[in-house]
């Protein structure tokens, strides 16, 4: 299921949300390619504010998936 996230001035329709918790955000690389080269851009220990489906979190950057051609945000703690 997609949720929509909102990053800055962007907003991602096609992010996956980890169905077990919650605790970690999929952005897709192709659908967002703008976004995808900030966030190649971003220090680990940054915490950047995001809206999940109108919900404030924070997000901190996970890693990046090769295999998918995706990002992998964590919410931080």
């Amino acid at each position: 299921m997609s949720h929509v996230v909102k990053i800055g001035r962007y907003e991602i329709i096609d992010a996956g949300l980890n169905a077990e918790k919650g605790d970690t955000v999929s952005i897709p690389c192709q659908t967002n390619p703008g976004l995808s080269y900030q966030l190649d851009g971003w220090d680990h220990e940054t915490s950047v504010p995001a809206w999940i489906d109108g919900q404030p979190v924070d997000l901190h950057i996970g890693h990046y998936d090769k295999q998918h051609d995706h990002w992998v945000l964590k919410r931080a703690v």
